[in-house]
């Protein structure tokens, strides 16, 4: 099976468990990436337990979630690989296994602050905070990959220059955005952003994967 074959395979699986976690996240009312953010201690413990069963099932989702786009994005950036420099690949790939480390250490942190929280063990400023910038460091590489990814995008189709320039010019700007409007007005919509790229970047590099297979 080729690359381009199995990036475009992996592609659909990571867009499909991505909308299976959005789907939870509007059913259920609560994103883990409440839990991102810095709030006051005993704000986070209550929305921590009352959510519990709520998290247990995104956690589940998220973590196949991050197998899921890392082994495409390395497969991807594999197909693509003699469209760059070759230590653009090496970084971006570098740089993907670095966010699904933190994705994870993310995941299994807030996890165990919600078992603590629900055994009734105090949640310490200090943890939230610490996560707050784990989850932030997660989020910048991840668009510092992004950014690299689209050095190795061909421009030959109008798809390859939609994903090119979205990965520039959309996904960077409006990533960043997103944690200068917290606490604003605008904080839910730039998070909803967030979440549109990224389906976005799974549709397009499935076609764009389609097609290269062909």
């Amino acid at each position: 099976m080729s690359t381009a074959k199995t990036a475009s395979l992996l592609a659909a699986a990571t867009a499909l468990v991505f909308v299976l976690l959005l789907g939870v996240v509007l059913l259920q009312g609560i994103s883990q990436q409440y839990f991102e953010l810095v709030h006051h201690p005993a704000q986070y413990t209550e929305a921590i337990i009352e959510h519990s069963q709520a998290l247990n099932i995104i956690f589940v989702l998220d973590n196949i979630f991050i197998i899921l786009y890392t082994s495409m994005a390395l497969f991807t950036v594999k197909t693509w690989s003699g469209h760059a420099p070759s230590f653009v690949a090496y970084l971006t790939g570098g740089l993907l296994i670095a966010v699904a480390l933190l994705d994870f250490w993310e995941n299994f942190h807030i996890y165990s602050l919600m078992q603590q929280a629900i055994g009734d063990i105090a949640v310490e400023p200090a943890s939230i905070t610490w996560q707050s910038t784990e989850s932030m460091m997660k989020w910048h590489l991840a668009y510092f990959a992004f950014f690299m990814l689209g050095f190795l995008v061909p421009a030959r189709t109008a798809l390859e220059k939609m994903l090119k320039y979205s990965l520039w010019f959309l996904f960077l700007p409006t990533g960043v955005l997103v944690y200068a409007t917290v606490g604003t007005s605008l904080e839910t919509l730039f998070q909803w952003i967030r979440f549109i790229n990224l389906l976005s970047g799974f549709v397009l590099i499935f076609f764009i994967m389609r097609k290269e297979r062909e």
